[in-house]
C-alpha cells in the first residue's frame, strides 16, 4: 500500500473511532441524565414522605392533647366520685 492509501486508511479509521466515541459519550450522557432524573424522583418521593410524616405527626399531637384533656376530665370525675363515696362512708 502506498503512503497516500495508508494515510487515507488511517484517516478513515480515526473517523470511525471518533463516531464510536461520540456514540459512547451520548450513551454516557443519557445514562447520567437518567441517573439525575432517578435521583430527582427519589428526592421528590422523600420530600412527599417527609410532608406526610409531618402532617401525621401534627395530627397525632392534636389527638394526644385531646386524649390528655379527656383523661383529666375522667380523673376529676373519679376523684369527685371517690370523695363522695368516702363522705357517705361507703368506702
Amino acid at each position: 500500500m502506498n503512503e497516500g492509501m495508508k494515510n487515507l486508511k488511517e484517516i478513515e479509521d480515526l473517523r470511525k473511532e471518533i463516531e464510536y466515541l461520540k456514540k459512547q459519550i451520548s450513551l454516557l450522557q443519557d445514562n447520567h441524565n437518567i441517573e439525575l432524573m432517578d435521583k430527582d424522583r427519589r428526592i421528590a418521593d422523600l420530600m412527599n414522605i417527609n410532608d406526610s410524616h409531618s402532617q401525621t405527626n401534627g395530627d397525632l399531637r392534636v389527638l394526644n392533647n385531646q386524649l390528655l384533656r379527656e383523661n383529666d376530665k375522667i380523673k376529676e370525675i373519679i376523684n369527685k366520685t371517690v370523695d363522695k363515696l368516702r363522705k357517705n362512708g361507703e368506702i
